[in-house]
């Protein structure tokens, strides 16, 4: 009965996130990007307060406005409006190598600020403290959490259909992007906690993280085939190989994903990040898996298509 409960509570916190995220989504603009700097917020400060208990002291100000830099230069660049064809509309029909290389200077100008600014702050450094892990815990932050939460703004302005061929409806070209990653990741991870809940015997990494199981692991990656080939290739028209192959990579890549973050919980000594999300944790507990699959769909586009088209 508590595991029925607990399920339920999971279910019931995960389908109105989802509902959140596909209406603000499908809306884009100014409320999606809101979402997205609110939630990079969140996440930073799980991060920095968790690791305040071990005694860094990363600068919070510092990598919060980083990361709304670095947020806010993706989704509100005319480099980044040119490079993805928008033009005051919703749509990526184009590439510029040029413009992206622009974007890419906007984003490492920011990071060399946050570690200029974190370096600075250290000149008051008490005798306790530790400049290098101050500013090393500062900047891996914005980095991990900034520049992985990006990719969701580019993803959604990134137009499936007009890429692969598919049924350009407007719900595809304006959510394709986003639901090809958050829905394949989300059915890995629900999947492989009830299959290892139900059936897990093998350990999977037990020193990292002992509750996940061989068989869960297993379970969930061939969730995230099934769901890529349903989103993908049925839905966005995407070939069945490449349907198959992203569900493969992300099923892999966003398990890796959470197996990362338990190892950064095991070393600070805590559970969860946090509780924004009820029983599913916090922003990072949520959201792990997804801020890796992110750049690592976008990338895949990005060199199999999108380059192609553009060259």
């Amino acid at each position: 009965m508590p595991f029925l409960l607990k399920l339920l509570g999971r279910a019931i916190v995960g389908v109105v996130m989802l509902l959140g995220l596909v209406g603000l989504g499908y809306v884009g603009g100014w409320p999606f990007f809101l979402i997205v700097a609110v939630l990079a917020v969140v996440a930073l400060s799980e991060y920095y307060s968790a690791l305040q208990t071990t005694g860094a002291r990363p600068n919070v100000t510092l990598g919060w406005l980083c990361t709304v830099l670095v947020l806010y230069v993706t989704q509100y660049s005319q480099r980044v409006r040119e490079l993805s064809g928008l033009h005051g509309t919703e749509t990526f029909s184009g590439v510029n190598l040029e413009a992206e290389a622009d974007v890419l200077q906007l984003i490492l100008f920011v990071l060399l600020f946050c570690v200029a600014g974190t370096l600075l702050a250290q000149f008051k450094l008490r005798s306790d403290q530790s400049a290098v892990v101050n500013t090393a815990t500062t900047v891996f932050g914005v980095v991990y959490i900034g520049i992985l939460l990006a990719f969701v703004l580019r993803m959604r302005y990134l137009d499936v259909p007009s890429i692969t061929g598919g049924p350009a409806t407007d719900f595809a070209r304006r959510m394709g992007g986003l639901l090809l990653v958050i829905l394949p990741v989300w059915m890995c991870d629900t999947v492989a906690y009830l299959a290892g809940n139900l059936w897990g015997r093998t350990k999977l990494a037990p020193v990292v993280s002992p509750n996940k199981t061989v068989e869960g692991s297993v379970a969930g990656l061939t969730a995230a085939i099934i769901g890529a080939l349903l989103l993908g290739a049925w839905w966005l028209g995407l070939p069945i190989l490449h349907a198959a192959l992203l569900g493969l990579m992300m099923g892999t890549v966003g398990q890796l994903g959470d197996l990362c973050k338990s190892v950064l919980k095991r070393d600070i000594g805590i559970k969860d990040f946090g509780s924004f999300f009820g029983p599913h944790g916090g922003v990072l507990d949520r959201f792990d898996s997804t801020l890796f699959c992110m750049p690592l769909v976008y990338w895949y586009f990005w060199f199999i298509f999108i380059k192609g088209v553009g060259a």
